[in-house]
């Protein structure tokens, strides 16, 4: 449920969640349950892309490196029996949840879902479909094309710049409330820093700690003075709540 008032935020650590709305709501739970209070502040809106239902003639396997790509997939398709591979295990849970089955996952970033592609799939097999959003990071298709693999990349979404931090977020940092902000993508910590710059948000951060994926996301923070910045032992979830966990005061 998400906070509506300054009074609720009393007894527990406050943790903002820049995570777009879909994959923020299931978040939302783990942290309460954590013991946390959840803030959603989605830094980006989710849009499908409009068009048919694609042609997997050929296609020897789906990529998905976004829970995103897997919803705006199943948007267009019914029933697929294809084997899956994703870059983490929670974008793996939702493929799963749609009916995806033989969904594995690399458990970290780009390259160990290329490694991970490779050890399973030959390039003599068929085409390797990776269902994307418009905004692209890593280098996955020049990878598999080196190896030999052929590969395609279709835009099923994309994810679109809220204009302003919303006003509840605003406050709740204005008055020094927000103890953590959690990151996950570089684009998404870039364009925090640029929306808490614009309402005026500065020098409130330096009670806030910033938990990020990966060294690459805590680069494009650093023009807030936070209290402190870290980064998760490996580039998933898991490790980024454990971060947060070891971050919680005793």
């Amino acid at each position: 449920m998400i906070v509506s008032s300054m009074s609720e935020y009393k007894t527990k650590s406050v943790v903002l969640i820049t995570r777009p709305q879909q994959d923020a709501r299931a978040l939302e739970l783990i942290l309460q349950e954590r013991g946390f209070t959840p803030l959603l502040a989605p830094i980006f809106k989710i849009s499908y892309m409009s068009g048919g239902e694609p042609s997997l003639r050929g296609v020897q396997a789906l990529i998905f490196t976004s829970a995103n790509g897997v919803r705006a997939f199943f948007s267009r398709v019914g029933v697929v029996s294809l084997p899956a591979f994703t870059v983490g295990e929670v974008t793996a849970a939702v493929a799963r949840s749609n009916g995806l089955i033989q969904t594995e996952s690399a458990g970290g970033n780009v390259g160990d879902l290329a490694d991970l592609l490779m050890s399973r799939c030959k390039p003599e097999l068929g085409n390797l479909l990776h269902i994307a959003g418009s905004n692209v990071t890593g280098h996955l298709g020049n990878i598999l094309s080196s190896a030999g693999y052929q590969y395609t990349r279709e835009v099923f979404y994309k994810a679109i710049k809220v204009p302003m931090l919303d006003h509840l977020c605003q406050r709740t940092i204005a008055r020094g409330h927000v103890d953590f902000v959690l990151f996950y993508s570089p684009r998404t910590a870039e364009c925090f820093v640029e929306l808490a710059m614009a309402a005026g948000l500065n020098e409130e951060f330096e009670t806030s700690v910033a938990l990020c994926l990966s060294d690459a996301v805590a680069l494009k923070l650093q023009k807030l003075p936070w209290r402190r910045i870290v980064t998760a032992s490996a580039p998933n979830q898991a490790a980024l709540l454990t971060a947060l966990e070891n971050q919680k005061p005793q």
